[in-house]
């Protein structure tokens, strides 16, 4: 009967604890107010409990309030413990009997304790685990055992024989399971006030941010709502909005705005380029990026929309502008490769003609000014081949020839080419030829030997002491298409990092200056890189101011012996 009694009464607390746990949740006052009134309740429940107890003995009654006044210090804090405490207190000594004294420190102990334990759960989680909350009840009521000194002997012994062990084996467990209410009670609370807050911040960024924002239904298209931004947008007010249709604004065909809308809630597609009609018949080109958002429990589309009109504008004018540029580079090639086989003619002629002169009797004077014209007729030939050749290039007539080429001879005729040149400057020029490199392979050996002569024309040009190297080898790599890897090393007056950014533009040289020491057209790289680039290899170039500098060409590798459909290169 003892331990029935006691669950009696310590389920009873239980039901009322959880009604005090539904009404908190509804109390919005400040941090003292709710307090107060936890306590309040905290005290009520104590005192239901204490009108219905179990009584052991005249003025020895037993109930549940150490569970509760230790749930109001460790949940309610030292506010609410000590108006629920005060209460049952107050009602214990007004009962008076055998048991007051004790009666009044269990109430005192059991509140002080839940505080005590509050503070300690700040610093140690584990305080409100299971086992943490079950050491926590065995201890109040440890203490309640412990006020049995308060009695006399031979009642506090009769407490102790009857109704300790129920006490220790009851009381602890029920102080567990009223606490765990009051977690979850705190879980809650806590969820409900982390989705009020979230709310609000939705709605004061939805209403205060400079975006357009919609929220729309996704399956009628209706507009839910919109912000200030949307209203200054479109033109109407936000009565106008909200109930709207978002065919009025957006005026795709209706199945198609359905498969849209379908496509952003269920997260498929996010991003979308619209036209959107404002109240005043204007369209916009918009970007609308869309998501399904919850609001109120409902699934909703969260719109945000971006007016990208001029940007669309600004796109078309580009590419408008880009295909005129194109044209006229295109109309620029075809002119100067006409122009250049225009002149090329009669110079062809002049040259002729200047040949001719070496055959008639000519005074000194007479062959010097016969060398002049060969010489100058010879550099601007040199320049309107060059010219010729980046227009081919520039408008896509220039095509390869896929014939054997005999790399290593051409290479050494390359030197020969350049040898007298070279020993007038006093500069050595080497040949330095792999073991590995084939004697022939497959590509265009005119061109081949145009970028050749070109380098080394130029290493020679820039260099005034030291040497020249010419190198050549194979990259075979099994994991790669094998390569030609030819470089052209001098010691020359090398180029800056910032001369280096322009090598390969047309008509343009590392001394740009109208008085430079060296001439050229600046063409000779430039042609070389897009030739190279055609044959589907690379140029490359590394030089230092001072220090010369080193031109690495790079070409696929195919052997003489097989002549692959449109190979590009060697």
């Amino acid at each position: 009967m003892t331990y029935i009694a006691l669950i009696q009464n310590i389920a009873l607390l239980v039901a009322l604890t959880f009604v005090h746990s539904l009404l908190l949740r509804r109390v919005r006052q400040p941090a003292l107010g709710v307090a107060l009134f936890s306590g309040a309740l905290f005290g009520g429940v104590t005192l239901v409990g204490m009108v219905t107890p179990f009584t052991l003995g005249p003025g020895l009654i037993f109930d549940g309030r150490s569970i509760i006044l230790a749930a109001a210090g460790l949940f309610g804090g030292p506010w609410a413990a000590l108006v629920a405490a005060g209460m049952a207190a107050a009602y214990r000594i007004s009962l008076g009997g055998l048991g007051m004294p004790m009666g009044v420190a269990v109430i005192a102990g059991s509140a002080a304790i839940g505080v005590g334990w509050r503070l300690l759960r700040r610093s140690r989680p584990y305080a409100c685990q299971p086992v943490g909350l079950y050491l926590f009840g065995l201890l109040v009521h440890l203490w309640m055992i412990g006020c049995t000194i308060l009695l006399p002997q031979a009642a506090a012994q009769a407490i102790r024989s009857d109704i300790g062990l129920p006490i220790l084996l009851i009381y602890p467990v029920a102080t567990l399971l009223v606490c765990q209410l009051f977690l979850e009670m705190e879980r809650h609370m806590e969820a409900e006030r982390a989705l009020v807050e979230s709310e609000a911040s939705f709605r004061r960024m939805f209403e205060e941010h400079d975006a357009v924002f919609l929220l729309i239904e996704p399956s009628s298209g209706i507009i839910v709502d919109a912000n200030d931004s949307a209203v200054r947008y479109y033109g109407y007010k936000r009565d106008e909005l909200r109930g709207m249709p978002i065919s009025l604004i957006n005026p795709l065909p209706p199945d198609e705005a359905r498969q849209l809308r379908t496509l952003a809630s269920q997260g498929l597609q996010k991003h979308f380029e619209l036209a959107h009609r404002l109240k005043d018949g204007t369209e916009r080109i918009v970007a609308v990026y869309s998501s399904p958002v919850e609001v109120g429990g409902q699934t909703l589309l969260f719109s945000i929309i971006h007016d990208i009109t001029e940007q669309k504008q600004a796109e078309q004018e580009l590419v408008v502008a880009r295909h005129a540029a194109e044209s006229s580079n295109r109309a620029k090639s075809e002119f100067l490769a006409n122009m250049s086989h225009e002149i090329r003619t009669p110079l062809n002629g002049l040259m002729g003609m200047a040949q001719l002169l070496r055959f008639t009797p000519l005074n000194k004077e007479q062959i010097e000014y016969l060398d002049n014209l060969e010489l100058s007729s010879k550099i601007l030939l040199d320049l309107l081949n060059d010219i010729l050749d980046l227009s081919k290039v520039e408008a896509g007539k220039l095509e390869l020839e896929q014939t054997f080429v005999p790399l290593r001879e051409m290479l050494r005729e390359t030197v020969i080419t350049y040898r007298a040149l070279a020993q007038q400057k006093q500069l050595e020029l080497r040949l330095d030829l792999a073991d590995n490199l084939p004697e022939l392979c497959t590509g265009d050996p005119l061109r081949l030997k145009q970028i050749l002569l070109n380098l080394l024309g130029n290493a020679v040009k820039f260099t005034g002491q030291g040497h020249i190297t010419l190198k050549a080898s194979l990259i075979n790599d099994p994991d790669q298409q094998p390569l030609i890897r030819i470089e052209v090393q001098d010691t020359g007056i090398g180029m800056s990092p910032e001369q280096l950014t322009r090598i390969f533009t047309p008509f343009t040289q590392a001394d740009g200056s109208t008085t430079r020491k060296y001439g050229g057209s600046g063409l000779g790289l430039t042609i070389c890189q897009r030739l190279t680039a055609l044959m589907g290899g690379s140029l490359r170039v590394a030089s230092e101011p001072g220090r010369g500098s080193c031109f690495t060409l790079e070409l696929p590798y195919y052997p003489a012996a097989f002549i692959p459909q449109g190979a590009p290169a060697c």
